[in-house]
């Protein structure tokens, strides 16, 4: 977004100082405007009626199996563990649901990092944990474990690990307060200026995770970027893109970063680079 140019009556440019002012009043909002949208997108739920624009008729499975870990293990996994039949989200995506309310670890074994940022990881399964919120496990990158108040953790220090990990966190954040604060009690969201908790949303809000993925990795900060495809006022279609920042820190692995200048919505043309469907 940029912003105008404002003049006096004269149709002089207003002194720098007073434009300092200007912007400095304007940017106190700013993240919470931009949190506030964030939220908007995950209230609304999964949009994926544009999604053959991305893939094709001919395109492969949206989850790339690794043949040490495959869908046996996921099938396996399966027995006894979970209600006895799946069910369909808003976006036709099937999900699993587990008999424990914070879901089923499917791999105690993270996989090797020596692979592209923008490869899926492995025997990815849709959960729909704590009754209401669709979240993705994984066979090859995570999560291996949960904290005491039942919180995913253990994600592999990769790019498909922040992924699934930014996944978690950023829908217990927009989940209402009684879900954020099992996240930042855990650790795993680092809020110290509570701005996800100004927001206000109501305890017990269904969360699911966006279809689109694009990850800008690094093994100690890591922007995790989700996405779909909207219709704009102008008649474009667009992507829709949350931005969430994920640091790495040692004895606790991936947190995310509410107070990251980083966090934040934005739009992205549908031929932007990088964005992939994981789940």
């Amino acid at each position: 977004m940029t912003e105008q140019n404002t003049t006096d009556s004269t149709n002089e440019k207003n002194t720098p100082s007073l434009e300092a002012e200007n912007e400095r009043a304007s940017s106190a909002t700013k993240l919470t405007i931009g949190l506030a949208a964030v939220a908007i997108i995950v209230v609304v739920g999964v949009v994926v009626s544009l999604v053959m624009v991305f893939r094709g008729e001919d395109a492969e499975p949206l989850v790339s199996l690794d043949p040490t870990t495959g869908s046996s293990a996921t099938a396996q996994d399966k027995d006894g563990l979970f209600e006895p039949d799946p069910v369909f989200d808003k976006g036709n995506r099937v999900i699993y649901v587990p008999l424990e309310p914070h879901g089923v670890i499917l791999s105690d074994t993270l996989a090797s990092s020596n692979r592209p940022a923008d490869q899926a990881p492995s025997g990815v399964m849709l959960q729909r944990i704590h009754g209401n919120m669709d979240l993705p496990f994984s066979t090859s990158d995570g999560p291996t474990a949960f904290t005491d108040n039942g919180v995913a953790t253990g994600f592999s220090r990769t790019a498909q690990g922040a992924a699934l990990a930014a996944a978690h966190y950023f829908g217990y954040a927009y989940a209402g307060g009684n879900r954020l604060k099992m996240a930042t009690e855990a650790g795993l969201v680092s809020d110290p200026k509570g701005e996800f908790s100004a927001l206000g949303i109501a305890d017990d809000t269904p969360a699911s995770v966006m279809p689109m993925v694009n990850v800008l990795f690094n093994p100690d900060l890591t922007l995790v970027k989700f996405g779909y495809t909207v219709e704009r006022p102008n008649g474009s279609t667009q992507i829709a893109v949350s931005k969430i920042p994920m640091v790495w820190r040692e004895g606790t692995g991936w947190v995310l970063q509410a107070d990251s200048t980083a966090l934040g919505v934005e739009y992205e043309s549908l031929s932007a680079d990088g964005w992939q469907q994981w789940w």
